[in-house]
């Protein structure tokens, strides 16, 4: 369990990825304002799904919807951190076998707002809000989808997840505070 280094990634594991770019500086920024323990590190997630020459395929749920994409091991280890959620790496037969559940599903533009709502809710009401259940993903649900399809959820897919539930989540199991 925890934080993958070097060339040790595997099957399954979760990618979160640095924070780039404005949009999400500002919504990083204002996150960390409510949630104390968020370190504002990633943003964006992603599953290592098959490896390949020189890199890994990442199943990743962006603008366009989920595809998956090829990125170096550099790229992988220089602009994120590797974690370590499943016990046992997957199974590839069983990894093959739900790609077409994810794959090309459109991108939940919606999730922004329901984010929103459930900051607020469960800052000021100390309250979740349930989450409406779509066949839309963004990165963050998809992770939740993925775990609860390999038996091990992350969080309940009946929750809205933030960014800040993940980190806390892997950062629970690993035991230890992320360098």
């Amino acid at each position: 369990m925890g934080i993958s280094t070097g060339t040790n990634i595997k099957r399954g594991d979760i990618i979160e990825f640095k924070r780039r770019g404005f949009v999400s500086a500002v919504l990083g920024w204002l996150l960390k304002r409510i949630e104390k323990d968020y370190d504002g590190y990633g943003w964006h997630t992603a599953i290592a799904w098959q490896p390949a020459p020189q890199g890994w395929y990442i199943l990743e749920a962006i603008q366009h919807g989920v595809t998956l994409n090829w990125y170096t091991e550099e790229n992988i280890f220089n602009h994120s951190r590797v974690w370590t959620w499943l016990k046992e790496e997957p199974d590839p037969v069983v990894m093959s076998s739900l790609l077409p559940k994810y794959l090309y599903k459109k991108y939940d533009v919606a999730i922004y707002f329901w984010t929103a709502v459930a900051v607020i809710f469960r800052h000021y009401f100390n309250r979740p809000i349930p989450k409406l259940l779509d066949n839309r993903f963004d990165c963050w649900e998809l992770i939740q989808e993925f775990t609860m399809d390999m038996e091990d959820p992350i969080l309940s897919r009946y929750d809205v997840i933030i960014i800040t539930d993940l980190v806390k989540a892997l950062n629970e199991r690993k035991g230890t505070v992320m360098p």
